[in-house]
């Protein structure tokens, strides 16, 4: 039986095993659906894809309880492990971070991210100390669950201009290893960076380093793993490539009256089986 423990021990390994993990960030369970069928043996979540497939701006716009409710659908629709993008955890006391981290076990999720951006919109980062205690309470409350779960600590110096580049690589460090001391598995670095300064994070962090994909001069998975990195993520990168095709179709259909984007659609009944495979029966009305 495949079940959350055995997910979570599974993701845990994955971590600190030979070789690097890249997980593709989902928004809803059909997108996990096609991420696992590529064959994926993990998925992460987006909130930001989440809250735009919502229709609602990215930071924190969508709350707590309607994140989860998305993690829970994805969790529920794969058989892989499932770690959630859960933002700055959703209020700024420790004990709401521990409470985001309950919720994620709760809804299935094997991992969560957490970040320290202030939440004034990417303009500064969370009181050190402050941000220290909040991972330290969400670890305490993961280890309190008895079950596997991968926090991952994210710190924002390069997202929000903390300073210079070597100002932001020195806080990115600080932070990083005050993380891990407290007792964060993996360390999340987002932002635009040189090759040479993630191999400089890879070398300086003291745990796994989680990066984002698609960013800066490392232009592969095969190049950041051989700068040290052990986790790549996507972001909503994948959900912005997604709407940017539906913008893209809808001006040719409202505009020019045609249909290029039916071209390389997939098709109804093999869509329809690929859920199937994966999901459940689902919902049934009877008269």
């Amino acid at each position: 039986m495949n079940t959350q423990e055995e997910k979570g021990a599974r993701f845990a390994r994955s971590h600190i095993e030979p070789g690097i993990l890249v997980l593709p960030n989902a928004w809803d369970a059909g997108s996990a659906v096609m991420m696992v069928e590529a064959g994926f043996q993990a998925v992460a979540t987006t909130s930001a894809g989440i809250a735009f497939s919502m229709g609602l701006p990215d930071g924190e716009r969508v709350g707590r309880d309607r994140m989860l409710e998305r993690v829970a659908q994805i969790a529920a629709a794969v058989p892989v492990p499932v770690t959630a993008d859960l933002e700055a955890g959703y209020g700024a006391r420790p004990e709401d971070v521990a409470a985001t981290v309950r919720g994620a076990l709760g809804a299935g999720a094997v991992g969560c991210n957490i970040e320290d951006s202030a939440g004034d919109g990417g303009k500064s980062l969370l009181d050190f100390e402050l941000a220290c205690e909040r991972i330290r309470a969400g670890a305490e409350a993961a280890r309190a669950a008895n079950l596997p779960f991968v926090l991952n600590a994210r710190t924002d110096p390069y997202l929000v201009g903390h300073g210079s580049d070597a100002q932001n690589f020195a806080e990115a460090v600080r932070r990083a290893n005050a993380y891990r001391e407290a007792g964060a598995d993996c360390l999340f670095v987002p932002g635009t960076m040189a090759a040479e300064t993630i191999g400089a994070l890879a070398r300086e962090i003291h745990g796994p380093l989680n990066v984002l994909g698609a960013r800066g001069g490392a232009a592969s998975v095969a190049v950041l793993q051989h700068l040290g990195v052990k986790r790549v993520s996507i972001g909503g990168g994948l959900c912005l490539a997604a709407l940017a095709l539906v913008r893209r179709s809808a001006r040719e259909l409202f505009e020019r009256g045609t249909f290029g984007y039916a071209q390389a659609a997939l098709s109804n009944p093999e869509v329809n089986a690929l859920m199937g495979r994966y999901g459940s029966q689902g919902e049934r009305s009877h008269p």
